[in-house]
């Protein structure tokens, strides 16, 4: 097919796939399940209309290559890019459940069902099993942002469809080479898992690799040009996708799925709101296209005739994967939430799991890809086909109603006071508004009393009556709008970074939430779980050990520290807006015995966030002060440069004066980012000599040790030093307050206190069977490796025996 049919038939394509979403709005059908209707009614009579040349649409088939190098990384790219990594962390258990055990079960449920129905060899019908049994991410994603289900459902569907092509793929190569070997044995059984492993974490890795390098490219090229982003986000998605399949033959997708997370983290987290904003605009735009292309190509590889002569084991094959799911929903769902101690996941969401378990074109990518030596390669397309239609046809196209049917699309208590506040707030801001157009004589005062009559009939606002729960609940939910709608705003002005905002974006969602029992059961909050904090103390204690890691230990510690402030800074400023917004609530008639808890709960933040930096600000006086002035510095650089570009779009300065301006604004800036801040306190030497334990030692040899000693910063609840550590550091607090904790049969328990200038070792704790030093407030300390110790004690014999003494 020459180059110019194949641009008029993905013309012909995209026009017939947006005339569908437009008539889709006046029809009970998702979008995708349209555009797999109308390919099959393109193929069906394509040769009986030659006018619009249908038959060349026809020719048009969908190829493994096509679905897996072309369509298959922009649309999991996008879905992962706007994937919420906290809560997919939180789902892991899950959705890793599901992704890898429940595969394997509905591989072998669906093998086991095709082997006894249509007496096919074991291994071809677990063939088919492997390659019918992983959910498309693509038909999943595609039907879930359409139909707006719960964030919670939508992460372990959605995640779940991301995973489970590894484990897809894999199977299905190991049992292709079952039947091209002429053995397998158990040594290629253990091969065959070892494989998984590699083809799994080997995405991840290669994703995380590329995508690391190009969004360091990324930030370096990045001067407010922002097509760069754009297009690098798209050489992003697809090199890892191509270097992970095709190069190096490990997962893709879970490649793409990696790639897109670190993306978020390490690229988007450095640029300004109006550029992210425009890559998720274009990868929007990007996936429309290779969505209405991928369905309307499913329904045209679908031949209906050839495939209703084969409704037998189609119908015995979309049983056997309809039982499968079921089992891998049913069983496996209830015991990995009991067994981890998860939240728990209703049966009306199970109901939904199992039958938006979607088939698409990824299984038929794959199993064109059976090589045509196999005899049973056209029955197995064409089980592949029937499921596939009938997942798109049936499931897709009912899924709205079981939603309806299980009662999910109904509002609960919380929203509905939501709907009775919303319907009043609306009849009171177009009552307002009528109200102005009528003082200005631009509106009669009876065709205002006319307009406001039937608006209140519509809304029905002499029905709307609230509880008192039902007010309580939303003046706290306008107080976290407040919240959200400030941390927005500083984010947008540069004042925080992009991890502080997803914080209190996660913060700010648990709090929405539970708002219901937020002040009948805590009083203080709902606290927001630190997935990263167990990892970060494992990266604190493998940087401590060694002297050449201490600098980009100070380096980490300190991006903490700062973390930290900005994170006390912008609570403050919130907490002020949400009392803002609660005094206005009052002024405006709310019951202001009824906020009362509320108020009083914001105060206490707003006071424990300022005593925070009021600490800090006493005791790390030199650093504050430097990093107040750097992050209020660049945000009014950032500022000007906003105001700037604003009032060059409004044509008030010209191009010349615009580009002038913004060149020096943009130098300022870059200056700026090269600024380093230094957490360090106070001469080392001195506080080595203040230790009774190097006292009178040489003045030479403590000049040695105090310029191998390097400075360590530690957050509250840090673990500084534990007997599991296995290392002979020594670490003299200069600055803070250290706890010593020990455990026994009762748990853990306070020993003692430690303060500035006392020496914290193996040494010092020798005589504590098991403990552990964590930190109570911000602690600084000054740090002696375990190499240092053992240089140290090898050069001067009186430090080695006093080390000796300490320990016995």
């Amino acid at each position: 097919m020459s180059l110019p049919d194949i641009l008029f038939i993905t013309s012909g394509l995209l026009v017939l796939a947006m005339t569908a979403a437009s008539i889709c709005r006046h029809l009970p059908i998702p979008y995708t399940v349209l555009l797999v209707i109308l390919g099959l009614l393109v193929n069906y009579f394509a040769d009986d209309i030659d006018i619009l040349k249908l038959h060349d649409f026809k020719n048009v088939q969908l190829t493994p290559d096509l679905v897996i190098f072309i369509f298959l990384p922009a649309l999991v790219f996008e879905s992962a890019l706007s994937l919420d990594a906290r809560a997919l962390l939180k789902n892991i258990v899950p959705i890793l459940m599901l992704a890898i055990v429940g595969m394997l079960i509905s591989v072998a449920l669906v093998g086991v069902g095709i082997w006894w129905s249509l007496g096919l060899p074991i291994v071809i019908a677990l063939l088919f099993g492997s390659l019918i049994s992983a959910t498309d991410p693509v038909a999943v994603v595609a039907l879930f942002k359409e139909l707006g289900v719960s964030r919670r459902l939508n992460i372990l569907v959605e995640g779940e469809s991301l995973m489970n092509d590894a484990t897809a793929i894999v199977l299905f190569n190991i049992l292709l080479l079952m039947l091209t070997a002429s053995h397998f044995s158990f040594t290629d059984g253990m091969q065959a898992v070892e494989r998984f492993c590699i083809v799994f974490l080997g995405g991840i890795l290669v994703g995380m690799v590329i995508s690391i390098a190009i969004s360091e490219l990324l930030v370096r090229l990045y001067h407010g040009n922002e097509s760069i982003p754009v297009v690098l986000s798209l050489a992003i998605a697809y090199t890892s996708f191509i270097a992970a399949e095709h190069e190096l033959h490990v997962s893709g997708v879970m490649a793409v799925l990696s790639a897109a997370i670190c993306l978020n983290i390490f690229g988007l987290s450095r640029m300004s709101k109006r550029t992210i904003e425009n890559i998720h605009t274009t990868w929007e735009f990007v996936v429309l296209i290779f969505n209405s292309l991928l369905f309307v190509l499913i329904g045209l590889s679908v031949d209906l005739m050839e495939l209703a002569s084969y409704w037998q084991p189609i119908l015995w094959a979309v049983l056997a994967v309809y039982v499968a799911r079921a089992v891998g929903v049913y069983f496996l769902v209830p015991v990995t939430t009991r067994l981890f101690a998860l939240e728990k996941i209703g049966l009306a969401e199970q109901h939904i799991m199992w039958w938006g378990g979607l088939k698409g074109g990824l299984a038929i990518a794959i199993v064109l890809s059976v090589p045509d030596s196999l005899p049973e390669k056209k029955l197995l397309v064409v089980l592949t086909l029937g499921v596939v239609l009938v997942s798109l046809l049936l499931n897709a196209s009912t899924i709205r109603s079981l939603m309806h049917f299980l009662k999910m699309d109904l509002l609960v208590k919380h929203e509905q006071g939501e709907l009775k506040q919303g319907m009043q707030r609306v009849y009171q801001s177009v009552d307002k508004v009528l109200q102005g157009f009528t003082q200005l004589n631009l509106l009669e005062p009876k065709l205002e009393a006319q307009v406001a009559f039937k608006l209140h009939q519509t809304l029905g606002a002499d029905e709307i009556s609230l509880s008192d729960e039902q007010l309580m609940r939303q003046a706290h939910l306008h107080a976290i709008r407040a919240e959200a709608q400030e941390i927005e705003h500083l984010y947008d002005i540069g004042l925080v970074n992009y991890y502080t905002l997803v914080t209190f974006k996660d913060i700010l969602r648990v709090d929405q939430k539970h708002s219901g029992d937020y002040l009948k059961n805590t009083g203080v909050g709902w606290v927001q779980p630190t997935y990263v904090l167990d990892v970060e103390k494992m990266i604190i204690r493998i940087l401590s050990r060694s002297y050449w890691t201490q600098g980009l230990l100070l380096r980490y510690q300190t991006s903490r520290f700062a973390n930290k402030i900005l994170h006390d800074i912008a609570g403050i400023l919130m907490a002020h807006k949400s009392l803002e917004a609660i005094e206005k609530m009052v002024a405006e008639g709310f019951n202001e015995q009824l906020v009362a808890p509320l108020k009083a709960i914001y105060e206490q933040r707003l006071q424990r966030r300022q005593d925070r930096l009021l600490y800090f600000s006493t005791n790390y006086p030199l650093f504050y002060q430097q990093y107040e002035a750097f992050i209020f510095h660049k945000v009014a650089l950032r500022f000007a440069l906003k105001l700037v570009h604003q009032s060059h779009e409004d044509g008030i300065i010209s191009a010349k004066v615009f580009a002038l301006i913004s060149k020096k604004l943009a130098s300022s800036l870059k200056e700026l980012d090269s600024f380093k801040i230094s957490l360090h306190t106070g001469e080392r030497q001195d506080w080595i000599t203040k230790v009774p334990l190097f006292q009178d030692l040489p003045v030479d040899f403590l000049k040695s040790m105090a310029s191998r000693a390097t400075y360590v910063n530690f957050l509250p609840n840090d673990v500084i030093f534990d007997q599991g550590n296995n290392s002979n550091s020594l670490y003299i607090i200069t600055s803070g307050i250290a706890e010593i904790f020990t455990t026994n049969e009762s748990g853990s328990e306070q020993i003692s206190k430690l303060s500035e200038g006392e020496l914290i070792s193996k040494y010092t704790l020798s005589h504590v069977i098991t403990f552990k030093v964590v930190a109570k407030t911000f602690v600084t300390c000054l740090c002696l490796t375990e190499h240092d110790i053992f240089q140290f004690s090898f050069e001067n014999s009186d430090f080695s025996q006093r080390l000796q003494q300490l320990k016995n």
